[in-house]
């Protein structure tokens, strides 16, 4: 969630000793798929010291005005990404959570739209029985599908930081 970004991005800078970090956050949601959505957004990043390499959208049906299903509304969100793209010559990471069936645990929900416009898809599969998480690459445009990748996560102490226990 939103909330947890500023603890996760200081557990990152201080476990990997990171005094510096180009990042920005956006502090709200919106539209970016309509006209003044869209403006706002390039707005904010043009005020920025420096141009962004990569735009994430975490999460997709937060910035989204319409229905993930509809693959008319999937493409407004798309045109808007693939301006940004072109604006700031940099990439957009869209992030989207998968169906909630089994059969649907390999896939994005919503319209096939978005599937068909991506340059790569990547599924990120939990931990299960204490094995690491596994990441899939599930399409790739234009190049040969990567091999799976895994990961676990570690939990990292940040001095000074307390939850509303008082614990580390």
């Amino acid at each position: 969630g939103h909330h947890g970004v500023r603890g996760r991005v200081a557990a990152w800078k201080h476990h990997h000793g990171a005094q510096k970090l180009s990042m920005w956050l956006s502090r709200d949601g919106g539209d970016r798929n309509t006209p003044e959505g869209y403006t706002r957004v390039a707005n904010n990043l043009k005020a920025l010291p420096a141009r962004p390499s990569l735009i994430v959208v975490d999460t997709l049906h937060r910035f989204l005005l319409g229905d993930e299903n509809s693959a008319q509304d999937a493409k407004t969100m798309l045109d808007a990404c693939n301006s940004l793209m072109r604006e700031f010559a940099c990439s957009v990471l869209l992030v989207h959570h998968t169906g909630v069936s089994d059969e649907a645990q390999h896939r994005a929900r919503g319209s096939s739209a978005w599937r068909g416009a991506l340059d790569i898809e990547i599924s990120i599969v939990p931990s299960v029985d204490g094995r690491p998480m596994e990441i899939i690459q599930r399409k790739s445009k234009d190049a040969e599908m990567a091999a799976p990748k895994y990961a676990r996560l570690e939990s990292v102490t940040l001095p000074g930081w307390f939850d509303e226990d008082g614990q580390a």
